[in-house]
Protein backbone atom coordinates (compact mmCIF):
# COMPACT_ATOMS: atom_id res chain seq x y z
CA UNK A 1 0.00 0.00 0.00
CA UNK A 2 1.14 3.10 -0.81
CA UNK A 3 -0.08 6.54 0.99
CA UNK A 4 -3.01 7.85 -0.89
CA UNK A 5 -3.02 5.28 -3.46
CA UNK A 6 -4.94 2.32 -2.85
CA UNK A 7 -6.07 0.29 -5.75
CA UNK A 8 -8.74 -1.63 -3.87
CA UNK A 9 -11.24 -2.18 -6.64
CA UNK A 10 -14.56 -4.59 -5.89
CA UNK A 11 -16.91 -3.13 -8.62
CA UNK A 12 -16.64 -6.77 -9.85
CA UNK A 13 -17.97 -8.27 -6.44
CA UNK A 14 -20.96 -9.61 -7.75
CA UNK A 15 -18.26 -11.89 -9.84
CA UNK A 16 -16.44 -12.43 -6.61
CA UNK A 17 -13.54 -11.08 -8.55
CA UNK A 18 -11.37 -7.86 -6.57
CA UNK A 19 -8.07 -6.51 -7.80
CA UNK A 20 -5.76 -5.83 -4.34
CA UNK A 21 -2.60 -3.47 -5.29
CA UNK A 22 -2.26 -5.37 -8.43
CA UNK A 23 -3.36 -8.83 -7.45
CA UNK A 24 -6.22 -10.87 -8.78
CA UNK A 25 -8.40 -13.08 -5.99
CA UNK A 26 -10.76 -14.75 -8.25
CA UNK A 27 -12.35 -16.54 -4.82
CA UNK A 28 -15.34 -14.92 -3.41
CA UNK A 29 -14.69 -15.60 -0.20
CA UNK A 30 -11.07 -14.76 -0.53
CA UNK A 31 -12.14 -11.15 -1.51
CA UNK A 32 -13.98 -10.80 1.53
CA UNK A 33 -11.68 -11.47 3.82
CA UNK A 34 -9.18 -9.31 1.94
CA UNK A 35 -11.57 -5.98 1.97
CA UNK A 36 -12.29 -6.78 5.56
CA UNK A 37 -8.10 -7.17 6.25
CA UNK A 38 -7.67 -3.99 4.30
CA UNK A 39 -10.62 -2.17 6.55
CA UNK A 40 -8.73 -3.97 9.65
CA UNK A 41 -5.52 -2.28 8.94
CA UNK A 42 -7.07 1.53 8.58
CA UNK A 43 -9.15 1.09 11.89
CA UNK A 44 -6.17 -0.55 14.18
CA UNK A 45 -3.60 1.95 12.98
CA UNK A 46 -4.26 4.04 16.41
CA UNK A 47 -6.01 3.49 19.55
CA UNK A 48 -7.06 7.13 20.50
CA UNK A 49 -7.73 8.77 16.64
CA UNK A 50 -7.59 8.87 12.92
CA UNK A 51 -3.98 10.78 12.08
CA UNK A 52 -4.18 13.13 9.24
CA UNK A 53 -2.73 10.83 7.02
CA UNK A 54 -5.38 7.55 7.80
CA UNK A 55 -8.58 9.86 8.18
CA UNK A 56 -6.99 10.43 4.28
CA UNK A 57 -6.62 7.49 2.93
CA UNK A 58 -10.01 6.21 5.03
CA UNK A 59 -11.65 8.60 2.70
CA UNK A 60 -10.36 7.62 -0.78
CA UNK A 61 -10.00 3.91 0.34
CA UNK A 62 -13.44 3.51 1.51
CA UNK A 63 -15.06 5.27 -1.28
CA UNK A 64 -13.32 2.54 -3.87
CA UNK A 65 -15.03 -0.36 -1.50
CA UNK A 66 -18.59 1.89 -1.66
CA UNK A 67 -20.14 -0.54 -4.82
CA UNK A 68 -19.03 -3.72 -2.60
CA UNK A 69 -22.23 -5.83 -1.67
CA UNK A 70 -24.41 -4.29 0.88
CA UNK A 71 -24.52 -7.62 2.99
CA UNK A 72 -22.87 -7.07 5.80
CA UNK A 73 -18.91 -7.59 5.97
CA UNK A 74 -17.75 -8.87 9.12
CA UNK A 75 -14.44 -6.82 10.40
CA UNK A 76 -14.04 -9.42 13.23
CA UNK A 77 -10.46 -10.00 15.73
CA UNK A 78 -10.78 -12.93 18.23
CA UNK A 79 -10.47 -10.46 21.46
CA UNK A 80 -8.94 -12.66 24.63
CA UNK A 81 -12.53 -12.84 25.85
CA UNK A 82 -13.60 -14.72 22.53
CA UNK A 83 -15.90 -11.93 21.52
CA UNK A 84 -16.28 -10.86 17.72
CA UNK A 85 -16.84 -7.53 16.26
CA UNK A 86 -18.94 -6.92 13.14
CA UNK A 87 -18.99 -3.89 11.46
CA UNK A 88 -21.61 -3.27 7.78
CA UNK A 89 -19.14 -1.96 5.00
CA UNK A 90 -22.13 0.40 3.53
CA UNK A 91 -21.99 2.12 7.27
CA UNK A 92 -18.40 2.64 6.82
CA UNK A 93 -18.87 4.79 3.78
CA UNK A 94 -21.61 6.84 5.72
CA UNK A 95 -19.34 7.72 8.38
CA UNK A 96 -18.15 11.01 8.85
CA UNK A 97 -14.64 12.29 9.45
CA UNK A 98 -13.73 14.97 12.11
CA UNK A 99 -11.25 18.47 10.87
CA UNK A 100 -8.21 18.02 9.51
CA UNK A 101 -5.35 18.07 12.50
CA UNK A 102 -3.11 21.46 11.89
CA UNK A 103 -0.02 19.41 12.35
CA UNK A 104 0.78 16.24 10.78
CA UNK A 105 1.72 14.07 13.70
CA UNK A 106 -1.11 15.72 15.77
CA UNK A 107 -3.98 12.49 16.13
CA UNK A 108 -7.78 13.61 15.58
CA UNK A 109 -9.68 12.11 18.39
CA UNK A 110 -13.03 10.64 17.89
CA UNK A 111 -14.23 10.86 20.79
CA UNK A 112 -16.29 13.92 20.29
CA UNK A 113 -16.44 14.15 17.03
CA UNK A 114 -18.01 11.96 14.44
CA UNK A 115 -16.39 10.17 11.54
CA UNK A 116 -17.01 11.36 8.66
CA UNK A 117 -16.53 10.26 4.67
CA UNK A 118 -18.24 12.21 1.83
CA UNK A 119 -22.18 12.06 1.28
CA UNK A 120 -24.19 9.90 3.51
CA UNK A 121 -25.20 10.56 7.14
CA UNK A 122 -23.57 10.56 10.18
CA UNK A 123 -22.81 7.58 12.25
CA UNK A 124 -22.33 6.89 15.87
CA UNK A 125 -18.44 6.82 17.04
CA UNK A 126 -18.74 4.58 19.66
CA UNK A 127 -19.23 1.48 16.77
CA UNK A 128 -15.84 2.58 15.49
CA UNK A 129 -14.39 3.19 19.40
CA UNK A 130 -15.43 -0.60 19.90
CA UNK A 131 -13.88 -1.76 17.07
CA UNK A 132 -10.62 0.18 17.78
CA UNK A 133 -10.95 -1.33 21.32
CA UNK A 134 -11.27 -4.91 20.44
CA UNK A 135 -8.92 -4.79 17.72
CA UNK A 136 -6.30 -3.00 19.65
CA UNK A 137 -2.63 -4.79 19.90
CA UNK A 138 -1.96 -6.12 23.41
CA UNK A 139 1.53 -4.04 24.21
CA UNK A 140 4.00 -6.01 25.58
CA UNK A 141 6.88 -4.93 27.33
CA UNK A 142 10.81 -6.17 27.98
CA UNK A 143 10.38 -5.48 31.74
CA UNK A 144 7.27 -8.34 31.95
CA UNK A 145 9.47 -10.89 31.10
CA UNK A 146 9.25 -13.82 34.06
CA UNK A 147 10.99 -17.40 33.64
CA UNK A 148 8.37 -19.73 32.93
CA UNK A 149 7.21 -21.86 36.90
CA UNK A 150 7.51 -24.96 34.39
CA UNK A 151 9.20 -25.88 31.40
CA UNK A 152 9.05 -28.85 28.62
CA UNK A 153 11.94 -30.69 28.66
CA UNK A 154 11.04 -32.88 26.02
CA UNK A 155 8.28 -33.50 22.91
CA UNK A 156 6.62 -36.48 21.20
CA UNK A 157 4.52 -35.42 18.46
CA UNK A 158 1.57 -37.39 15.94
CA UNK A 159 0.63 -35.39 12.56
CA UNK A 160 -2.61 -37.43 11.08
CA UNK A 161 -3.24 -35.44 7.99
CA UNK A 162 -6.60 -35.95 7.01
CA UNK A 163 -8.76 -34.50 4.10
CA UNK A 164 -10.20 -31.37 5.47
CA UNK A 165 -8.86 -31.74 8.74
CA UNK A 166 -5.39 -32.81 10.93
CA UNK A 167 -4.94 -34.80 14.27
CA UNK A 168 -2.01 -33.53 16.59
CA UNK A 169 -1.17 -35.67 19.57
CA UNK A 170 1.42 -33.78 21.74
CA UNK A 171 3.62 -35.99 24.14
CA UNK A 172 4.82 -33.12 26.35
CA UNK A 173 7.53 -33.81 29.34
CA UNK A 174 6.94 -31.08 32.03
CA UNK A 175 9.51 -30.79 34.51
CA UNK A 176 9.73 -27.52 37.76
CA UNK A 177 11.69 -24.31 36.43
CA UNK A 178 11.86 -21.22 38.14
CA UNK A 179 9.28 -19.44 40.45
CA UNK A 180 5.53 -20.54 41.29
CA UNK A 181 2.76 -20.65 39.35
CA UNK A 182 0.34 -22.87 37.61
CA UNK A 183 1.87 -24.49 34.02
CA UNK A 184 0.13 -22.11 31.25
CA UNK A 185 0.22 -23.57 27.69
CA UNK A 186 -0.04 -21.32 24.92
CA UNK A 187 -2.84 -22.32 22.20
CA UNK A 188 -4.95 -20.19 19.82
CA UNK A 189 -8.62 -20.74 20.34
CA UNK A 190 -9.72 -19.63 16.54
CA UNK A 191 -7.08 -22.65 15.21
CA UNK A 192 -7.07 -25.48 17.82
CA UNK A 193 -9.74 -28.15 19.12
CA UNK A 194 -9.24 -29.40 22.18
CA UNK A 195 -9.83 -33.34 21.83
CA UNK A 196 -8.50 -34.99 24.81
CA UNK A 197 -5.78 -34.43 27.29
CA UNK A 198 -4.14 -36.87 29.82
CA UNK A 199 -1.99 -36.16 32.52
CA UNK A 200 0.34 -38.76 34.01
CA UNK A 201 -1.85 -41.66 31.79
CA UNK A 202 -5.18 -40.05 34.12
CA UNK A 203 -7.86 -38.15 31.67
CA UNK A 204 -8.18 -34.38 33.24
CA UNK A 205 -11.78 -32.72 32.91
CA UNK A 206 -11.91 -29.01 32.66
CA UNK A 207 -13.43 -27.18 35.48
CA UNK A 208 -12.11 -27.80 40.01
CA UNK A 209 -9.35 -30.30 39.82
CA UNK A 210 -8.60 -30.36 36.28
CA UNK A 211 -7.69 -28.05 33.85
CA UNK A 212 -8.78 -24.62 32.59
CA UNK A 213 -9.21 -23.29 29.25
CA UNK A 214 -9.67 -19.64 28.92
CA UNK A 215 -9.32 -17.70 25.53
CA UNK A 216 -5.92 -18.55 24.35
CA UNK A 217 -4.57 -20.21 27.30
CA UNK A 218 -4.49 -23.80 28.84
CA UNK A 219 -3.33 -23.85 32.79
CA UNK A 220 -2.57 -27.01 34.51
CA UNK A 221 -2.27 -26.28 38.57
CA UNK A 222 0.71 -26.63 39.84
CA UNK A 223 -1.02 -28.93 42.56
CA UNK A 224 -1.47 -32.01 39.93
CA UNK A 225 2.19 -31.50 38.94
CA UNK A 226 5.07 -33.47 40.06
CA UNK A 227 9.50 -33.33 40.02
CA UNK A 228 8.80 -35.47 36.24
CA UNK A 229 5.17 -35.09 34.35
CA UNK A 230 3.39 -36.09 31.18
CA UNK A 231 1.36 -34.25 29.32
CA UNK A 232 -0.86 -35.76 26.35
CA UNK A 233 -2.91 -33.75 24.35
CA UNK A 234 -4.70 -34.33 20.93
CA UNK A 235 -6.37 -31.09 19.01
CA UNK A 236 -7.61 -30.85 15.72
CA UNK A 237 -7.00 -27.96 13.11
CA UNK A 238 -7.93 -27.32 9.76
CA UNK A 239 -4.66 -26.42 7.51
CA UNK A 240 -6.68 -25.81 4.44
CA UNK A 241 -8.28 -22.92 5.98
CA UNK A 242 -5.56 -21.47 7.33
CA UNK A 243 -5.43 -18.12 5.79
CA UNK A 244 -2.78 -16.89 8.17
CA UNK A 245 -0.02 -18.55 6.78
CA UNK A 246 0.96 -18.99 10.32
CA UNK A 247 1.37 -22.40 11.99
CA UNK A 248 0.35 -25.74 10.14
CA UNK A 249 -1.42 -24.75 5.97
CA UNK A 250 -1.84 -25.69 2.80
CA UNK A 251 -0.08 -24.45 0.09
CA UNK A 252 -1.36 -25.59 -3.32
CA UNK A 253 -1.00 -29.41 -3.33
CA UNK A 254 1.42 -29.40 -0.40
CA UNK A 255 1.43 -28.70 3.78
CA UNK A 256 4.01 -26.94 5.39
CA UNK A 257 4.35 -24.94 8.70
CA UNK A 258 5.56 -21.08 9.60
CA UNK A 259 6.04 -20.76 13.05
CA UNK A 260 8.27 -17.78 13.98
CA UNK A 261 7.36 -15.94 15.61
CA UNK A 262 4.00 -17.20 17.50
CA UNK A 263 2.85 -20.47 15.27
CA UNK A 264 3.47 -23.27 16.75
CA UNK A 265 0.61 -22.13 19.31
CA UNK A 266 -1.55 -22.68 16.14
CA UNK A 267 -0.52 -26.54 15.98
CA UNK A 268 -0.78 -27.33 19.52
CA UNK A 269 -0.99 -26.49 22.83
CA UNK A 270 2.76 -25.19 24.22
CA UNK A 271 4.77 -22.75 26.24
CA UNK A 272 5.24 -21.12 22.78
CA UNK A 273 8.11 -18.86 23.76
CA UNK A 274 11.74 -18.76 22.93
CA UNK A 275 13.26 -19.43 26.11
CA UNK A 276 11.65 -22.60 26.12
CA UNK A 277 14.47 -24.99 24.44
CA UNK A 278 13.26 -28.85 24.02
CA UNK A 279 14.28 -31.87 22.65
CA UNK A 280 11.93 -32.92 19.59
CA UNK A 281 12.38 -36.52 20.26
CA UNK A 282 9.95 -38.30 17.76
CA UNK A 283 7.94 -36.13 15.13
CA UNK A 284 5.51 -39.03 13.17
CA UNK A 285 3.89 -37.58 9.99
CA UNK A 286 1.33 -39.68 8.47
CA UNK A 287 -0.61 -38.98 5.20
CA UNK A 288 -1.84 -40.48 2.16
CA UNK A 289 1.03 -41.62 0.27
CA UNK A 290 -0.04 -41.65 -3.64
CA UNK A 291 -0.83 -37.59 -2.53
CA UNK A 292 1.88 -36.57 -0.26
CA UNK A 293 5.10 -39.05 -0.91
CA UNK A 294 7.18 -36.62 0.24
CA UNK A 295 7.62 -36.65 4.68
CA UNK A 296 9.93 -34.52 5.75
CA UNK A 297 10.56 -33.19 9.64
CA UNK A 298 13.10 -31.53 11.57
CA UNK A 299 16.64 -33.08 12.72
CA UNK A 300 17.35 -36.85 10.94
CA UNK A 301 14.91 -39.57 9.49
CA UNK A 302 14.83 -42.51 11.58
CA UNK A 303 11.77 -44.44 10.46
CA UNK A 304 9.41 -45.03 7.79
CA UNK A 305 6.57 -47.36 6.44
CA UNK A 306 3.12 -48.11 5.52
CA UNK A 307 0.39 -46.97 7.49
CA UNK A 308 -3.07 -47.86 7.98
CA UNK A 309 -5.27 -47.59 4.81
CA UNK A 310 -7.80 -45.24 5.33
CA UNK A 311 -11.24 -45.61 2.87
CA UNK A 312 -9.63 -47.43 0.67
CA UNK A 313 -6.48 -44.98 0.19
CA UNK A 314 -2.94 -46.30 1.30
CA UNK A 315 -0.89 -44.43 3.89
CA UNK A 316 2.55 -44.23 5.28
CA UNK A 317 4.52 -42.29 8.01
CA UNK A 318 7.86 -40.97 8.71
CA UNK A 319 9.14 -40.04 11.87
CA UNK A 320 12.13 -37.68 12.78
CA UNK A 321 13.99 -36.71 15.27
CA UNK A 322 16.13 -33.81 15.94
CA UNK A 323 18.72 -34.62 19.13
CA UNK A 324 19.24 -30.91 20.18
CA UNK A 325 17.04 -28.86 22.13
CA UNK A 326 15.05 -26.04 20.26
CA UNK A 327 12.60 -23.41 20.83
CA UNK A 328 9.07 -23.91 18.86
CA UNK A 329 8.99 -21.29 16.58
CA UNK A 330 12.08 -23.58 14.99
CA UNK A 331 9.86 -26.46 14.42
CA UNK A 332 8.77 -27.45 10.94
CA UNK A 333 6.73 -30.33 8.93
CA UNK A 334 6.61 -30.33 5.39
CA UNK A 335 4.25 -33.32 3.30
CA UNK A 336 3.36 -32.89 -0.23
CA UNK A 337 4.45 -34.40 -4.08
CA UNK A 338 7.60 -32.67 -4.45
CA UNK A 339 10.50 -33.19 -7.37
CA UNK A 340 14.15 -32.58 -5.74
CA UNK A 341 17.83 -32.82 -6.03
CA UNK A 342 20.30 -34.53 -3.87
CA UNK A 343 23.87 -33.65 -2.99
CA UNK A 344 26.32 -34.49 -0.04
CA UNK A 345 29.35 -32.68 1.72
CA UNK A 346 31.77 -34.44 4.02
CA UNK A 347 32.17 -32.33 6.88
CA UNK A 348 36.00 -30.65 8.12
CA UNK A 349 37.45 -32.25 10.17
CA UNK A 350 35.12 -34.89 11.61
CA UNK A 351 34.29 -35.99 8.69
CA UNK A 352 30.15 -36.21 9.07
CA UNK A 353 28.58 -37.22 5.82
CA UNK A 354 25.92 -34.95 5.43
CA UNK A 355 22.70 -35.75 2.37
CA UNK A 356 21.96 -32.77 0.67
CA UNK A 357 18.58 -32.19 -0.70
CA UNK A 358 16.47 -28.91 -2.29
CA UNK A 359 12.71 -29.87 -2.67
CA UNK A 360 10.18 -27.62 -5.16
CA UNK A 361 7.24 -28.30 -7.23
CA UNK A 362 8.36 -30.90 -10.42
CA UNK A 363 8.37 -28.42 -12.39
CA UNK A 364 10.80 -26.48 -11.00
CA UNK A 365 13.44 -28.75 -10.25
CA UNK A 366 15.32 -28.19 -13.24
CA UNK A 367 16.04 -24.48 -11.43
CA UNK A 368 17.34 -26.37 -8.22
CA UNK A 369 20.85 -26.76 -9.63
CA UNK A 370 22.71 -23.43 -8.01
CA UNK A 371 20.73 -23.05 -4.87
CA UNK A 372 22.49 -26.91 -4.24
CA UNK A 373 25.85 -25.35 -5.17
CA UNK A 374 25.60 -22.32 -3.06
CA UNK A 375 24.99 -24.39 -0.09
CA UNK A 376 27.77 -26.42 -0.47
CA UNK A 377 29.89 -22.95 -0.37
CA UNK A 378 28.14 -21.67 2.81
CA UNK A 379 28.77 -25.35 4.61
CA UNK A 380 32.41 -24.99 3.82
CA UNK A 381 32.96 -21.24 4.53
CA UNK A 382 31.27 -21.13 8.00
CA UNK A 383 33.97 -24.08 8.52
CA UNK A 384 36.80 -21.92 7.50
CA UNK A 385 35.84 -18.77 8.57
CA UNK A 386 34.65 -19.80 12.41
CA UNK A 387 35.06 -23.73 12.55
CA UNK A 388 31.46 -24.48 12.55
CA UNK A 389 30.21 -28.21 11.69
CA UNK A 390 26.95 -28.84 10.45
CA UNK A 391 25.86 -30.97 13.60
CA UNK A 392 22.87 -33.24 11.74
CA UNK A 393 23.33 -36.15 8.97
CA UNK A 394 20.52 -34.35 6.78
CA UNK A 395 20.25 -31.11 5.43
CA UNK A 396 16.57 -29.93 3.81
CA UNK A 397 15.20 -27.26 1.76
CA UNK A 398 11.96 -27.35 0.45
CA UNK A 399 10.83 -24.07 -1.84
CA UNK A 400 7.21 -22.86 -1.10
CA UNK A 401 5.05 -20.31 -3.66
CA UNK A 402 2.82 -19.28 -0.36
CA UNK A 403 5.24 -18.46 2.23
CA UNK A 404 5.01 -15.28 4.25
CA UNK A 405 8.77 -15.30 4.82
CA UNK A 406 11.84 -14.64 2.15
CA UNK A 407 13.40 -17.87 4.03
CA UNK A 408 12.98 -19.65 7.47
CA UNK A 409 15.96 -21.55 9.30
CA UNK A 410 14.00 -24.49 10.79
CA UNK A 411 16.50 -26.61 12.52
CA UNK A 412 17.77 -29.24 9.50
CA UNK A 413 14.49 -27.90 7.16
CA UNK A 414 14.49 -24.54 5.75
CA UNK A 415 11.56 -23.13 4.17
CA UNK A 416 12.03 -20.91 1.77
CA UNK A 417 9.68 -18.92 -1.20
CA UNK A 418 10.78 -19.64 -4.13
CA UNK A 419 12.14 -16.23 -5.16
CA UNK A 420 15.09 -17.10 -3.33
CA UNK A 421 15.65 -20.69 -4.89
CA UNK A 422 15.03 -21.39 -7.74
CA UNK A 423 17.71 -19.74 -10.89
CA UNK A 424 18.15 -20.60 -13.72
CA UNK A 425 20.44 -18.76 -16.96
CA UNK A 426 16.78 -18.14 -19.14
CA UNK A 427 14.92 -16.58 -16.03
CA UNK A 428 17.70 -15.47 -13.80
CA UNK A 429 19.74 -12.02 -13.35
CA UNK A 430 23.13 -11.69 -11.87
CA UNK A 431 20.81 -9.66 -9.07
CA UNK A 432 18.74 -12.70 -9.04
CA UNK A 433 22.06 -15.33 -8.14
CA UNK A 434 23.28 -13.11 -6.26
CA UNK A 435 20.17 -12.86 -3.59
CA UNK A 436 19.83 -17.02 -4.35
CA UNK A 437 23.09 -17.24 -2.73
CA UNK A 438 22.97 -14.81 0.23
CA UNK A 439 19.58 -16.42 1.29
CA UNK A 440 20.66 -19.59 1.11
CA UNK A 441 24.10 -18.85 3.34
CA UNK A 442 22.13 -16.41 5.55
CA UNK A 443 19.68 -19.31 6.55
CA UNK A 444 22.49 -22.21 6.84
CA UNK A 445 24.32 -19.68 9.05
CA UNK A 446 21.83 -20.02 11.55
CA UNK A 447 22.24 -23.31 12.12
CA UNK A 448 24.84 -22.34 14.85
CA UNK A 449 24.03 -18.75 15.36
CA UNK A 450 19.62 -18.69 15.73
CA UNK A 451 19.24 -21.62 16.30
CA UNK A 452 21.78 -23.96 18.72
CA UNK A 453 22.18 -20.34 20.09
CA UNK A 454 19.08 -18.47 20.42
CA UNK A 455 17.37 -15.24 21.76
CA UNK A 456 15.79 -15.51 25.66
CA UNK A 457 12.64 -13.02 24.15
CA UNK A 458 11.65 -11.27 20.94
CA UNK A 459 13.28 -8.06 21.85
CA UNK A 460 16.80 -9.67 21.84
CA UNK A 461 15.99 -10.02 17.98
Amino acid sequence: HKRGKSTVHAKKASEGKVSVLGSKIQDSAAMKFTQSAYIFFLLSTTTSGFTRNTSGILRRSVARLSSAPSSSLALSHSASAGKRRSLPLPALHRMQCPAQPTNRFQSVSTTNAPLSLRGGCAMSTSTVEEVVEATAPTEIFRSDYKPLPYKVSNVSMNFDIQPGKTYVTSTLTIVPNEGDGDLVLDGEADALKLLSIELDGKELAEGPGGYTLEGDELTIPASLLGEESKLVTKVEVVPEDNTQLSGLYKSGSMYCTQCEAMGFRRITFYPDRPDNMAIFDSVRIEANKEDYPVLLGNGNKVESGAADSLDGAERHYAVWSDPYPKPSYLFCIVAGNLGSVKGSYTTVPSGRKVHLEIFSEHDNVGKLDFAMRSLEKSMKWDEDTFGLEYDLDIYNIVAVNDFNMGAMENKGLNVFNTAYVLADPKSATDVDYERVESVIGHEYFHNWTGNRVTCRDWFQL
